[in-house]
């Protein structure tokens, strides 16, 4: 996979959340087998139009861990059976929906 998609995760109440799942390419372009996952703008209840921007053409890119729509990182080892999660904000079923998805994409 080597451009960001969007996935509509379900939870067992019937409600859902909205996630863009980034591959992290190597100078190659190619998949490096670890996917940033942020929440949509859906998800965000900022009012995006009256907020300054956060970023600009003139300042450097808003670190992951300061960006308050980053939720992690899932890395796959061992062609893609395994997976690792690095983060808080996302259930364990969350967690595997976005891996069976990945795992679909390979």
């Amino acid at each position: 996979m080597k451009n960001p998609v969007y996935l509509v995760l379900k939870h067992t109440d019937g409600s859902s959340r909205n996630i863009i799942i980034e591959p992290v390419l190597n100078h190659n372009l190619t998949d490096t087998g670890v996917y940033k996952i942020y929440k949509t703008s859906v998800d965000n209840e900022s009012t995006l139009f009256t907020e300054e921007l956060e970023i600009d053409e003139t300042q450097a890119s808003l670190p992951d861990n300061d960006n308050p729509d980053y939720l992690g990182t899932i890395h796959f080892l061992a062609n893609h059976k395994h997976w690792d999660y690095n983060g808080d904000l996302l259930s364990k079923n969350e967690q595997q929906q976005i891996a069976v998805f990945l795992q679909q994409q390979v």
